[in-house]
This record gives structure tokens, C-alpha cells and sequence, in this order.
């Protein structure tokens, strides 16, 4: 059985309370996931697949729209939300042993062999992040990718490259939402994310994709 005696989860908590999600937000998270990964990793069938920050693993029941991999590396700082994730999916009964799991609130990958993922993704892991987080992951990812490959990150981008202490998103109807460039949730100007390349990590900003998501775009990051 799932467990459902966790503490209430919102975004702005996120480290603190487990990511433990309900069918509606299930819903909304896999209607910008799966089609960001259909339209621009493809099919991962029979390929090494990572997602980071995965929380309770919302792709791991979407395998029929996605494809099955060889290899499914879930991360999180989270151990609970992972396993309620792998607790929901076994109960779906889908096959659990192709999961993965890497729990480190420091990107730890060290089970991950060198140049083995073939497609990395991140659903608003790095509208949680400052700069310094987002350059640690990126450079602990970096050496367990196959060079040419891409990991792609959705983050809260601003509608122009003005660099704003915070940013009122409720113009977007529907939308509660202030972002701040000091604290969670994060936002980015394009400059900001684009000059990312320039910290030696072994990635360069290929694109900044739309995601559907109101306020979010999809981050390419291709390894060189």
C-alpha cells in the first residue's frame, strides 16, 4: 500500500517534506512531461534513461507513452517520495527492476558507469536550485553521459532578460505564483541560463524549449 501519512508538500517546501503526489497533480506533471520527452529524446526503449529530482517517479507510469529503457536511473534527495513512487508503480503492475534508485541531496552518481545515460531529464528541479547547485549537478552529470547526448531541465524563465528581484506570475490566469532570483523558487533570465555554459561544465545551452507549463521553459543542455 502507498503511504499517504507524510506531512502537506508544496513547492516552496521541497527538501523538507516529501514529494508525495495526488492524481490530479499526477495529471498536470506527466501532461508536460511525456510530450517534452516524446518530442525531443524519443523513444528510450532499450536505452540508459535518468531522471533527476524524479520525486515519486511520475514517468514510471507512463512507460507505454515513453518507452521501456534498459536502464531507469531515478534520483532524488527524497527517499520516501522514491519509494512511494516504486511502491505505486509495482502496484500498477509494472515491472520495478528496471528502476534505479539514487538518493543524495549532492547529485551523488557514482552508480551510474562513465558515458552510460543515453537521455537525461528534470522536471523544475532547477527552479529550486541558485546557480551553485545547478552547476554542481551539471558537473557531476556531465562524466555518466555519452558525449552528444542532451538532458534537458525545465526552469522558471523570464519573459524578457531583465534581471528582477522577484517576478509576479499572476497576470497568467489560474497562476499564484511570485519567483525570486535570491530564493525558492528560482527564476532565470535567458542571458543568465545561456552564460551556464561558460562554468566549465561540459554542457553548452543548446535551446531554451516550450513546455506548456505557464511560466516554465525546457532547458537543452547538450554534452560536449
Amino acid at each position: 500500500m502507498v503511504k499517504t501519512d507524510f506531512p502537506k508538500y508544496s513547492e516552496n517546501n521541497y527538501g523538507k517534506v516529501a514529494r508525495i503526489t495526488n492524481d490530479v497533480y499526477r495529471q498536470a506533471l506527466t501532461s508536460w512531461q511525456v510530450p517534452a520527452i516524446n518530442k525531443h529524446i524519443g523513444d528510450i526503449t532499450g536505452k540508459v534513461f535518468l531522471d533527476i529530482g524524479a520525486g515519486d517517479i511520475i514517468l514510471g507510469e507512463n512507460l507505454d507513452q515513453i518507452g521501456i529503457p534498459e536502464k531507469f536511473y531515478v534520483q532524488d534527495l527524497s527517499k520516501p517520495s522514491l519509494e512511494t513512487g516504486l511502491q505505486r508503480i509495482a502496484s500498477a503492475g509494472i515491472d520495478t527492476s528496471i528502476f534505479h534508485a539514487l538518493v543524495s541531496d549532492d547529485f551523488n552518481f557514482d552508480q551510474i558507469e562513465p558515458a552510460e545515460v543515453d537521455a537525461a531529464f528534470s522536471n523544475s528541479l532547477f527552479s529550486h536550485l541558485s546557480i551553485n547547485s545547478i552547476l554542481l549537478c551539471l558537473r557531476n552529470l556531465r562524466p555518466k553521459m555519452k558525449t552528444g547526448t542532451s538532458y534537458f531541465s525545465s526552469m522558471i524563465v523570464l519573459p524578457d532578460n531583465r534581471e528582477t528581484l522577484e517576478y509576479d506570475w499572476s497576470y497568467i490566469p489560474g497562476i499564484k505564483a511570485v519567483s525570486s532570483a535570491i530564493k525558492d523558487p528560482f527564476h532565470y533570465s535567458k542571458n543568465s541560463i545561456k552564460n551556464l555554459q561558460n562554468y566549465e561544465t561540459g554542457f553548452e545551452v543548446k535551446e531554451i524549449h516550450d513546455y506548456g507549463h505557464p511560466f516554465q521553459k525546457l532547458v537543452e543542455f547538450k554534452c560536449l
